[in-house]
């Protein structure tokens, strides 16, 4: 597999190509300040790393709940409840969730990162296909047309259009056959280890962690800190 070429690159969308502006700790800061929660930056993301690593495993197991808008509200303010509640929020009327629930379903409050078009512009003038792999709602393609990355992603494989959720095997092998393409001359990007990394990997495919902010100083396997040096792991 690391010795193929790689013909086709495919990348998560949430923390990897858009992100909530201006990041997602200073927006989240931002609301919860609005209701007067002071946040710790370093104990919101070990809580949010370990709910989602919690997630990500019954996401394994086949739990979904992007494909469906009901659910997938539910989802967000439980787990956005749960998140107030261990960063130290009393409150029990639900109103916090619901605002922040409200600020990160907002197309106009995302965008795209500095590395991103840089990149994809290069692999396209590689001759590099590429596409994306992304545990979204539907309304991800609606924001990536908006900020003009959907042009370059030729197979699109949305969880909130089907019926699986990464890191379940099944949602790579949809985007395997869309693609017309084998595992093995395939990358994956994304910043989770367990959904983007291990998912990626366990479906045959050529997985990099994206690890921006060196979030995962223990991680072994093949890993960048920028987009932009993908093009140095293609040569």
């Amino acid at each position: 597999m690391d010795g193929a070429r790689t013909e086709f690159v495919f990348f998560d969308a949430g923390e990897t190509l858009i992100h909530p502006l201006p990041s997602f700790p200073e927006r989240f800061m931002a609301v919860c300040a609005e209701y007067g929660l002071e946040v710790d930056l370093n104990h919101l993301r070990l809580a949010t790393r370990r709910l989602m690593a919690g997630v990500e495993d019954r996401q394994r197991r086949g739990y979904t709940f992007s494909n469906e808008a009901r659910k997938s509200r539910r989802f967000w303010l439980d787990f956005y409840g749960s998140l107030v509640a261990e960063l130290g929020y009393v409150q029990d009327d639900g109103s916090l969730p619901e605002a922040l629930y409200a600020a990160f379903s907002e197309p106009s409050n995302y965008g795209a990162y500095h590395d991103v078009r840089e990149t994809l512009e290069e692999l396209r003038r590689r001759g590099v296909r590429m596409g994306l792999i992304s545990n979204f709602e539907v309304w991800l393609e609606n924001l990536l047309a908006d900020l003009g990355l959907l042009e370059f992603l030729e197979v699109r494989v949305i969880s909130g259009r089907e019926a699986y959720e990464k890191p379940h095997p099944r949602i790579y092998e949809l985007a395997l056959e869309r693609g017309g393409v084998d595992a093995g001359s395939t990358m994956h990007v994304g910043d989770s280890p367990i959904s983007d990394y291990d998912g990626a990997r366990e479906a045959g495919m050529r997985a990099v962690l994206l690890d921006r902010w060196r979030r995962f100083p223990d991680f072994a396997g093949e890993r960048v800190g920028d987009l932009r040096e993908l093009t140095g792991l293609l040569d």
